[in-house]
């Protein structure tokens, strides 16, 4: 499956956990499936060197990449007062997903840098070290402080159409779930529930 990364990156990663059918699947199940979701999420990130986005995704480095993944579901979680069992973090509570987001931030040297392009500015990020993968978790993690600590964290929200165990940023006053397709789902939940 391809990343969404029409929510924020760090949320992204957070709905790389997922429900099908009552049964909870992981984009992140192994080595593989992590080197995948690296090159579509790089090609993504404003990161330079961009020639070492090929590196090679270590056992190591996939682990760090679902443990941050999975602190930050707790924290979505704890500041949603999320109720859903399905795709809940092994992740204890908020404490331990602070530390665990905090290790990865200071993980590898990265750094923003102002770029301009004709009449605009852009933000990139820059590293030094010697793996890519690392310093894309380190700016994912950056980017959970982030966002955190933005008006968009108060505007997070699980989606609570059935069987869904994914998270979305609220960006209208309007939305209830992360996609269309939970929508309808919850509708036809309702219209069943109404009908019985």
């Amino acid at each position: 499956r391809n990343p969404r990364l029409e929510e924020p990156l760090p949320i992204a990663l957070a709905n790389t956990i997922w429900t099908d059918r009552g049964a909870v699947h992981d984009d992140l199940s192994d080595v593989a499936d992590v080197q995948r979701w690296i090159r579509v999420v790089g090609d993504h990130v404003n990161l330079l060197p961009a020639q070492q986005k090929g590196d090679t995704v270590t056992p190591i480095a996939a682990d760090r990449l679902v443990e941050l993944r999975d602190a930050v579901r707790r924290l979505a979680a704890e500041n949603c007062r999320d109720s859903r069992s399905l795709g809940e973090s092994p992740v204890p509570d908020e404490e331990a997903a602070i530390s665990i987001v905090n290790r990865a931030s200071a993980m590898s040297s990265v750094w923003p840098e102002l770029v301009r392009q004709a009449s605009t500015s852009k933000r990139r990020h820059v590293w030094a070290g010697d793996s890519f993968v690392d310093a894309l978790i380190a700016v994912i993690a950056q980017e959970t402080v982030d966002l955190i600590v933005s008006p968009e964290w108060l505007q997070l929200r699980p989606c609570l159409a059935p069987g869904c165990a994914y998270f979305f940023v609220k960006d209208h006053f309007r939305r209830e779930w992360c996609s269309a397709v939970c929508g309808n789902r919850a509708r036809v939940a309702r219209h069943a529930q109404r009908r019985t």
